[in-house]
Formats: structure tokens, C-alpha cells, sequence
């Protein structure tokens, strides 16, 4: 799977927020063991708000660090690295958990009935309903059945493009490493 700007930048928003994605732009412009102060400094970031975002995106694997002491001053000094082998498994990893958690979600909604009341204060399950003799526990309006059909025709196509998706990169692999063996 090639790792394009795109979905590198979708991936460190979800995992460091927006300060992330530039930087690891920076990192990813300017190769590898970047220190920190260099980053804040061309970012105009405080060097604290930096370094928690690259903690954050250490966490998750997505960078790398390596320390050197400042033999004047005698502090730690870290240099960062963007990681494009983990970026990618973690884009694999969080595709099949979204994918999973589709499954489940879909299997909820096909086999549960639901009710909401007129003010849609909240969606229960019936079984839920039977507990406050449907009534709303927000307002005490009667409660009726919710069709969600629509729910699950969504849940339904996000889970088959991502199937789709998926399917179509195990197939560029697979033709990447058939044209590398040739």
C-alpha cells in the first residue's frame, strides 16, 4: 500500500490532532533525526506544546527519537524521525478496527428494534422501553418504534467501500511484489 500525504494526514489527526500533520510534514520534508527545537522554532510552536504532540505520535509508533546531550548546557536533546513502515501498519490496523467495529455495529442494528419519542430526546432499545413502560425518561412522551433501515443501508455501504478499498490494496501488493520478482 503506497502511503500517500493524504491518508498520512488523516492518520496523525486521529492519533496527535491538527499541530500533528505539520509536524510531521516538517519531519517528512526535512529527513530524518530533526530536533525538536528546530521544529518548534520553523513551526513557531512553544517547544512544550511540540514535544507532547511528538510524544503522542511516539505512542503510537508513527515517529522515532533518538537523544544526544548538549555537552554545553548538559541537557537531553531529542532528535525525531517520521516512521512510514509503522504509519502504514497503523493505517492497516485502524482500517480492520473500523471494519470490525462496523460488523458489530451492524449486527446491533439488524437484530434490535428501537423507539424513540416524538421529541427524539433519545433511542432506546425495546427492551429498555419495556423498562420506563414506554415513556421517555427525558420528557414522559410515548415512545415509538424508529425504523432504521437508513442507519443500517449506511452502515452497509461505509462497510463494503472499506472492503472494497481493502481488497484493492491487497491486490496492488500483490502485483507490486509479482513486478519486483520479475
Amino acid at each position: 500500500m503506497d502511503l500517500t500525504q493524504e491518508k498520512i494526514d488523516q492518520l496523525v489527526v486521529q492519533v496527535g490532532g491538527e499541530l500533528a500533520v505539520g509536524i510531521v510534514r516538517f519531519l517528512i520534508e526535512n529527513g530524518e533525526n530533526i530536533s525538536e527545537f528546530l521544529i518548534a522554532e520553523k513551526l513557531e510552536v512553544p517547544i512544550n506544546t511540540i514535544r507532547k504532540t511528538l510524544y503522542s505520535l511516539q505512542d503510537n509508533n508513527l515517529v522515532t527519537s533518538m537523544r544526544k546531550k548538549d555537552k554545553k548546557k548538559g541537557w537531553y536533546i531529542y532528535y525525531w524521525t517520521f516512521d512510514d513502515i509503522q504509519a502504514k501498519s497503523l493505517v492497516v490496523r485502524m482500517k480492520e478496527e473500523r471494519i470490525k467495529n462496523l460488523k458489530r455495529r451492524l449486527e446491533i442494528e439488524q437484530n434490535s428494534n428501537y423507539v424513540t419519542c416524538s421529541r427524539k430526546c433519545m433511542r432506546l432499545t425495546f427492551e429498555r422501553a419495556l423498562e420506563h413502560n414506554f415513556a421517555c425518561p427525558e420528557c414522559s412522551k410515548l415512545l415509538q418504534e424508529v425504523d432504521n433501515s437508513a442507519k443500517v443501508k449506511l452502515i452497509l455501504e461505509e462497510l463494503e467501500f472499506l472492503q472494497a478499498q481493502e481488497k484493492s490494496e491487497m491486490l496492488e501488493e500483490g502485483k507490486s511484489e509479482v513486478e519486483a520478482a520479475a
